[in-house]
């Protein structure tokens, strides 16, 4: 038997002890061992092909983002590394555990001018969590702390990638072959459990207490129950991002839920400011929400990461997780006299007329229209995936009391690439109706993802909102001085792609509604072949006053109490 089969064999024996069952391959050469090895063994395992490696990093970053499990990607060497770059940021940036494993050359190689070798030693290090150098050697001592700190350091917070480069020598197989065993499930430590100092108590409890304050949630991994409960006990309004999944149905009803955050702290009205802001996950989509937390004395931070540093303010206080907050707070509840009950009132007053005023104001806006139709008939249960740019802060704008959805997006970096293969990766690992809202250059930037999608999605909808381009850039302040070039450079309008042929050609569904009645027919469609895309045909022009419409969305708030 191979050395590096030996090494294989406890490696994934490790993975599988660790409950660790989804694996990504791209084919290539230089991976043959662990290919071999884990094919033989694949009852184990939950094994997808994805033949180029951008995509398949987006894909089991899908998968993740639903098992919040590792998914193991396997590649070959040279430039196939590369192309995890991308899926590996956001991994990291908005952190996802996955288990990077790139099949390399012998060390002695590097350096020499040898074909396919790059130097992959390290090759992601300000993106990933740990990184391990496997030499070729003839012990396998080593193997099965590598593997645990894999998944330790992949799955526990802050979660995110690791990356472990595995050198392979000639011959890649051998006749001889020994399957894995299967053991009982060792159960990792978990780091989140911590213990809440008397000086942090203290702390929280001076800049919480009779203050006025609000808290801002973004995309986050804690329990919605928590959360709520927190809010519930200071009496402070939530500030609720669309990725936060808080903007539901019930949660209005013993809650003060801000859904139009972006349009109310436009306004400079010192009458809306808060001693304390409490934010809780990433940051928001609104940067106009981020920007208000400025003008806080005291910053609470609860988020699962040491790593974060933010960007518009100094921390005064960061907790690693709620329920120890909660624990103490549920002792304390006598302290929180001053209820706020006035302040609160005047947000949901303010919340309701900034709501009445977007849905009179944008109403001229077709995408605006049909967006709103698509979220009011989801299916109930539905995923449903924002891209960036632009269809994230129309779903900011519209998302009001929707339930049984979910929202996801990769705000880890923001980027439109990988969307249709993060989609896929998603749809593998559920049942539920998926859907996708992307502008379209972002799927032309993953048409490769289509090829994944029709591999492996099980029931997704591509929501494919044709204006023409890259229709954010006209609503930043450089499209009134670059008038002689924007379009073409910045906008970047296409011509040559027809959707329809595309999707015939792919023999998934296709469909073009130009009226509302049949957009909720449509929405409801049963899948035959696994995709549906839906193109939607907007007006360039409509965005041109964009801004002028939030404009008056803005003057006809009442900012008065």
């Amino acid at each position: 038997m191979l050395n590096h089969d030996k090494q294989i064999n406890i490696f994934l024996e490790q993975l599988v002890t660790y409950s660790v069952k989804d694996i990504v391959i791209s084919p290539g050469s230089r991976s043959t061992p662990l290919v071999n090895n884990i094919i033989k063994n694949k009852h184990f395992f939950n094994v997808h092909l994805v033949l180029d490696e951008r995509s398949a990093g987006y894909f089991a970053l899908g998968r993740s983002k639903i098992s919040n499990k590792a998914t193991v990607l396997i590649c070959t060497s040279g430039t196939a590394t590369l192309n995890y770059s991308p899926a590996i940021a956001e991994s990291f940036y908005s952190k996802v555990p996955l288990i990077v494993i790139t099949s390399d050359r012998p060390m002695h190689y590097r350096d020499t001018g040898s074909n396919q070798t790059l130097i992959q030693s390290d090759i992601y290090k300000n993106n990933i969590n740990w990184f391990y150098d496997i030499p070729i050697t003839d012990k396998t001592n080593f193997i099965s702390n590598v593997a645990y700190k894999s998944v330790y350091l992949s799955e526990n917070a802050p979660q995110g990638p690791v990356h472990i480069n595995w050198q392979f020598e000639e011959p890649f197989t051998d006749k001889d072959f020994i399957k894995i065993k299967s053991n009982v499930r060792k159960k990792i430590t978990d780091n989140k459990k911590m213990i809440l100092g008397p000086e942090k108590l203290k702390l929280f409890l001076d800049m919480v207490i009779n203050k006025k304050g609000v808290i801002i949630v973004g995309s986050h991994k804690f329990e919605n129950s928590e959360i709520l409960e927190l809010a519930k006990i200071v009496n402070w309004p939530i500030v609720a991002d669309p990725l936060s999944n808080l903007r539901k149905s019930d949660y209005y009803e013993n809650n003060t839920i801000i859904d139009t955050g972006d349009m109310i702290f436009r306004e400079e009205d010192k009458r809306i400011n808060s001693e304390t802001i409490i934010h809780i996950g990433s940051l928001p989509v609104s940067k106009y929400i981020s920007k208000n937390m400025e003008k806080a004395n005291n910053h609470i931070f609860i988020e699962d990461s040491e790593r974060i540093a933010h960007e518009f303010f100094e921390i005064d206080l960061h907790l690693l997780s709620l329920d120890i907050i909660l624990n103490e707070l549920k002792n304390q509840n006598n302290l929180f006299l001053n209820n706020h009950e006035k302040r609160n009132r005047y947000f949901k007053n303010l919340n309701n007329k900034a709501r009445e005023s977007i849905n009179k104001n944008f109403s001229q806006i077709d995408e605006i229209t049909y967006k709103k139709s698509i979220i009011n008939n989801l299916p109930k249960n539905s995923i449903y995936i924002s891209g960036n740019s632009l269809p994230i802060r129309i779903l900011d704008i519209i998302l009001n009391k929707c339930d049984d959805i979910r929202f996801i997006g990769n705000r880890g970096l923001s980027g439109i690439d990988g969307n249709i293969s993060i989609a896929s990766g998603i749809s593998s690992i559920t049942d539920n109706h998926v859907f996708l809202d992307l502008g379209d250059l972002a799927f032309i930037h993953d048409l490769g993802g289509l090829i994944t999608a029709k591999r492996n999605a099980k029931n997704l909808t591509i929501i494919v909102n044709n204006n023409g381009g890259g229709q954010i850039f006209n609503l930043l302040p450089q499209s009134k001085d670059l008038v002689d070039f924007y379009d073409e450079w910045f906008i970047t309008p296409h011509e040559n792609i027809n959707l329809s042929e595309l999707s015939n050609s792919l023999k998934i569904g296709y469909f073009n509604p130009t009226k509302e009645s049949e957009l909720k027919e449509i929405i409801n469609k049963e899948i035959k072949n696994n995709i549906n895309i839906i193109e939607m045909n907007f007006k360039n022009t409509d965005y041109h006053n964009y801004n002028s419409h939030i404009k008056k969305v803005i003057e006809n708030i009442n900012f008065d109490e």
